[in-house]
């Protein structure tokens, strides 16, 4: 992939998941910020309550999204006969896209209404996110090769020699 691709893939990514979020928060602000005791009497509240079918849409797709990147992630990493199938680094960047609008539509799916045995559930992936992005930090240290492989102690040596022979 150019350069050039990457930048559009990436941007799109990117796009995708701010326009998603500008759109549920447009789609259900006036449910979203009326205070939890008033939302039953809210016109929209059989739509937008977690069980309605807009909230209960949200939390299916957000899973399911959440699960395809998690495990195509995994499946990559360790199934030899998906190594044709792409670079890792444009699946980490897939799985980074999945596992960031997932939990985006997870959230409105609570409509951000966090109490007993479900804010477990929402904080650790919470959790997990923020792990995610620490984690692509450190990720984005480590030298790579040209097939998007992580590089040796002595590859990365013997890279430096070359490059100060030049």
């Amino acid at each position: 992939m150019s350069k050039l691709a990457h930048r559009i893939y990436i941007s799109t990514m990117v796009g995708i998941v701010i326009l998603a979020t500008i759109y549920l928060f447009y789609k259900g602000l006036p449910y979203y910020m009326t205070p939890l005791e008033e939302r039953f009497y809210h016109p929209d509240h059989d739509y937008f309550k977690p069980s309605g079918l807009f909230g209960h849409g949200l939390g299916i797709v957000g899973t399911l999204l959440i699960l395809i990147g998690v495990f195509g992630y995994i499946a990559k990493k360790r199934y030899k006969f998906l190594a044709r199938l792409g670079r890792l680094k444009y699946w980490l960047e897939f799985h980074i896209f999945l596992c960031t609008l997932g939990p985006i539509m997870v959230l409105f799916h609570t409509a951000f209404k966090f109490g007993g045995i479900v804010s477990i559930s929402f904080w650790s992936m919470v959790a997990v996110v923020v792990s995610g992005v620490i984690g692509r930090f450190i990720y984005v240290q480590i030298p790579h090769n040209e097939e998007g492989k992580e590089m040796s102690l002595e590859e990365v040596k013997a890279l430096k020699n070359e490059i100060e022979q030049i």
